[in-house]
C-alpha cells in the first residue's frame, strides 16, 4: 500500500459515504441506547458526549500528522480494523462504564478518518477544484449522517444494540473493501491545490482572519449540535414521544444541513465574505434556544430546520478556509477536526455539571449562554489579534 492515496476520487468519496451513515448509527443513537439499556441520565449522556469531544480533538490532531506521514489509505485501513472491532463486540457487554470505554475507543479509530479522507480527496487527481471538491466532500457526509439517523430510528425501534453492530458490520466490510481493493486511479487531471480559484487571490492575513472566524463558529456550532443531541431524549420526554420518533424529529436538522451543503457547494458567493459566516454565527444560538424552550413541535422543527442551514455554513467555511491556508493538508484537515472536537468537549462537560445540579433544564440554559457569550469573547479576541498583527 503507497504512503499517499491510490485510488479515484469516487472511491474515497465512497468510503466517506459509508462512514458518515455508520458512525452516525451509533454515535447519535448512543445516548437513547444508554439511556434505555443503562438508566443514563442526562448528565451521564452529557458527560459521554463530552468524553467524546475530548478524545476526539487529540486524535483527530495526531491523526492529521499521522496521515501525512504515514499514508492516508493506511489510516482508513486502520480506522476501519478498529471501529469494526469495537462496535462489533461492544454491545455484549454490561455495566454502566462499558458506553464510556466504547464511545472512547470507537473515537481513537473514527477521529483520524477524517483528516485522512479530506487529505486524500484533495491530493487525488482530477479535474475538480479544491472548493468543488470540499463542497462535494461536505454533501456526501452529511447526506450519510442524515440517512444514518433516520435508519437508526428503525433499528432502535426493532432492537437497541443494533445500532452498534449493524454500523461495526459496514466497517467491516470498509476494512476487506480497503484491504484487498486493487489500484486504479485512472484518468488525468492534477491535485486540488495546482487548480486556480478564488482563494488564490485573497492575502494570507485576510485569509487566516476567515480562518479564525471560522474556527470559532465550527467550534461553537459543533458544541450546540453535541449539547442538543445527548439532550434529545429528554426533548421526546417533554413531548411524550417515543424515542424513533424523537429521532426523526431531530433528522429534520440533518437534512436541511445536508440542503445547506448543496447549496453552499454550488454557491461559491459566500466565499470570504464576513457578513455570511457572522449571520450563521449568530443564528445557532437562537435557533437552538428554540428547540430547547418551545412547547411546540413545528417551532422545533422550524428552529431545527435553521439550525441545520446555519451549521452548514460554518463547517463548510471551517473546512474551506483552513484547508486553503495550510500547507499540509493532513495536518490542516487535523486542525479543522481538533476545533470541532474543542466544542463537543467544552460545551457538553459544562452543561453535564449543570444537568448533574440542577437538571436538564439548567443544562439547556448553560449551553445557550455560552454559546451567545463564547461568540462575543471569540470576535473580541480575533479583532484584538487582527489590530496587533
Amino acid at each position: 500500500m503507497t504512503t499517499r492515496a491510490r485510488l479515484r476520487l469516487a472511491d474515497y468519496f465512497g468510503y466517506e459515504a459509508v462512514s458518515a451513515f455508520s458512525c452516525t448509527i451509533f454515535l447519535y443513537c448512543v445516548f437513547f441506547w444508554t439511556r434505555a439499556r443503562f438508566g443514563f441520565s442526562d448528565a451521564q449522556n452529557l458527560f459521554l458526549t463530552s468524553l467524546h469531544g475530548l478524545i476526539y480533538l487529540l486524535a483527530a490532531r495526531f491523526g492529521g500528522r499521522l496521515s501525512d506521514r504515514f499514508g492516508y489509505d493506511r489510516v482508513l485501513l486502520l480506522g476501519a480494523a478498529g471501529m469494526s472491532l469495537i462496535l462489533g463486540t461492544g454491545w455484549l457487554f454490561q455495566g454502566w462504564a462499558v458506553p464510556f470505554g466504547v464511545v472512547a475507543l470507537y473515537t481513537v479509530f473514527i477521529a483520524p478518518t477524517w483528516p485522512a479522507l479530506e487529505a486524500a480527496i484533495l491530493h487525488t487527481p482530477g479535474k475538480a477544484t479544491m472548493p468543488n471538491r470540499l463542497g462535494f466532500y461536505n454533501l456526501t457526509w452529511a447526506l450519510g449522517d442524515a440517512l444514518g439517523f433516520f435508519v437508526a430510528g428503525l433499528l432502535f425501534e426493532w432492537n437497541r444494540d443494533a445500532i452498534l453492530w449493524v454500523p461495526g458490520l459496514f466497517h467491516l466490510a470498509q476494512l476487506g473493501w480497503m484491504r484487498w481493493a486493487p489500484s486504479r486511479r485512472v484518468g488525468g487531471g492534477e491535485p486540488a491545490m495546482e487548480i486556480g480559484h478564488r482563494g488564490d487571490e485573497i492575502p494570507h492575513d485576510r485569509k487566516r482572519r476567515f480562518m479564525h472566524v471560522a474556527w470559532l463558529a465550527n467550534g461553537l456550532g459543533y458544541l450546540m449540535n453535541a449539547a442538543f443531541f445527548a439532550l434529545a431524549p429528554q426533548l421526546g420526554e417533554r413531548l411524550d414521544w417515543p424515542a424513533h420518533w424523537t429521532i426523526w424529529l431531530s433528522c429534520s436538522l440533518l437534512f436541511t444541513r445536508t440542503l445547506g451543503f448543496a447549496l453552499f457547494w454550488r454557491w461559491e458567493g459566500w466565499h470570504y465574505h464576513m457578513a455570511w459566516l457572522q449571520a450563521a454565527l449568530w443564528a445557532g444560538p437562537v435557533c437552538l434556544a428554540v428547540a430547547f424552550f418551545a412547547a411546540d413541535a413545528r417551532a422545533i422543527f422550524t428552529a431545527l430546520a435553521l439550525f441545520g442551514l446555519a451549521l452548514a455554513l460554518v463547517y463548510a467555511a471551517s473546512i474551506y478556509y483552513t484547508l486553503d491556508y495550510g500547507e499540509h493538508k493532513g495536518e490542516s484537515g487535523g486542525v479543522h477536526e481538533a476545533v470541532l472536537g474543542i466544542g463537543v468537549f467544552v460545551g457538553p462537560l459544562l452543561a453535564a455539571m449543570a444537568a448533574a445540579a440542577a437538571g436538564a433544564v439548567a443544562a439547556q440554559v448553560v449551553t445557550v449562554l455560552l454559546a451567545f457569550a463564547a461568540n462575543a469573547a471569540g470576535l473580541f479576541a480575533i479583532a484584538r489579534l487582527a489590530r496587533r498583527a
